[in-house]
């Protein structure tokens, strides 16, 4: 027996870990642009309704390609983020017995593809970016499925899978989890950065391994 069908998980501070605390965006505006200070100013005018999602990923996105940033010039840029321990063998444990996997993030889909190439997750939901054959930044798709997208992503996943919603577990760290937190039968907060993922969620987990969630999962 197992007591969720579907386990989600978000990716910046809950599978992949900054030594600061820092997501991809912060680490990669800090690399090409020379400072991380817009990533407050963006979220601040997205909250207000004067920046949309899409807006915002285009500005940083397309600032890196300003700056000339290619493919392997985001990939080394990586480097002080790393999986965070353990998240391999709890993916792995929730598989083998049976729980459908997806990832609900707004992080980079090139990011899980570096730190995480053999990951088992069946859906990935995160913000896509096209490179041409020389490695260059050609074009990039925001993911509608960030912030109050969240919730519309399990949603969708659930349905297709024929899961309920209370068969499924989301597993996040910040408020822009929220949304999913509210409307899935478990939120597992791992090491939570804002108190209202703390209020809301079914279990808080402060661990340096995330296979200490698993017994609220399994």
């Amino acid at each position: 027996m197992r007591r969720f069908d579907l386990v989600a998980f978000d990716v910046d501070g809950t599978l992949v870990e900054h030594p600061e605390d820092k997501t991809v965006w912060q680490v990669l505006n800090e690399r090409f642009t020379g400072s991380d200070d817009q990533n407050r100013e963006r979220l601040a005018s997205y909250r207000a309704g004067r920046l949309s999602y899409a807006d915002w990923v285009a500005l940083d996105i397309g600032s890196w390609r300003e700056a000339g940033a290619r493919r392997d010039d985001l990939v080394r840029a990586f480097e002080p983020l790393r999986l965070v321990r353990g998240a391999a063998e709890t993916t792995a444990c929730l598989k083998r017995r049976g729980v459908r996997l997806a990832v609900i993030s707004g992080t980079l889909d090139l990011l899980l593809d570096t730190l995480f190439p053999d990951h088992p997750f069946d859906e990935v939901y995160t913000n896509r970016i096209e490179f041409d054959s020389e490695g260059r930044i050609e074009s990039w798709c925001a993911t509608p499925f960030d912030m109050e997208g969240k919730a519309e992503a399990l949603r969708a996943i659930a349905s297709r899978e024929g899961v309920p919603l209370s068969r499924c577990a989301f597993v996040g760290d910040h408020s822009n989890d929220l949304s999913a937190a509210r409307i899935a039968g478990l939120t597992v907060a791992f090491n939570p950065k804002c108190a209202e993922i703390e209020a809301i969620a079914g279990a808080v987990v402060r661990s340096a391994d995330l296979r200490d969630v698993l017994p609220h999962l399994v």
